[in-house]
């Protein structure tokens, strides 16, 4: 009638599945918390744009961003003075970490155009030909 005891009782059959769901929910909190932490470069205010195409910065840009006062930033290293040879430095620097990486140009809405043609023409007089520039969403 009733359950077995004792010796003669084998392995149990069933498996528990609750330390599963716990590191499960566990990893789905660790990766809620990091994701919003992967965006690369300074806070920008970016233009909007009639046509986009949808990039997830996930590391793979060398990300270059211009603020409204018109400073440069790699990464998030500062350029001092928007000196031309420090910022060669840096670039060159985040490709020998990775020369699979290609350039992201993040340009506050506010700078005009020529502010940014200067430095995107700085990027390949040194031959950083792979550039991508920033553009808000529209609307």
């Amino acid at each position: 009638m009733g359950g077995k005891m004792g010796a003669d009782s084998g392995p149990m059959g069933d498996i528990n599945v609750t330390p599963l769901i716990d590191v499960v929910l566990v990893l789905l909190v660790v990766f809620m918390v990091i994701t919003p932490m992967l965006s690369s470069g300074l806070p920008v205010d970016l233009p909007m744009a009639t046509t986009t195409v949808q990039v997830n910065d996930v590391g793979q840009h060398i990300v270059i961003s211009m603020t409204e006062k018109g400073e440069w930033a790699v990464e998030q290293e500062m350029v001092e003075d928007n000196a031309e040879d420090a910022l060669v430095r840096l670039v060159q620097a985040e490709f020998n970490k990775n020369p699979e990486r290609s350039i992201l140009v993040k340009a506050d809405r506010r700078l005009a155009y020529g502010d940014v043609r200067v430095l995107m023409d700085i990027l390949a007089k040194h031959r950083f030909t792979t550039v991508f520039v920033a553009a808000g969403k529209e609307g």
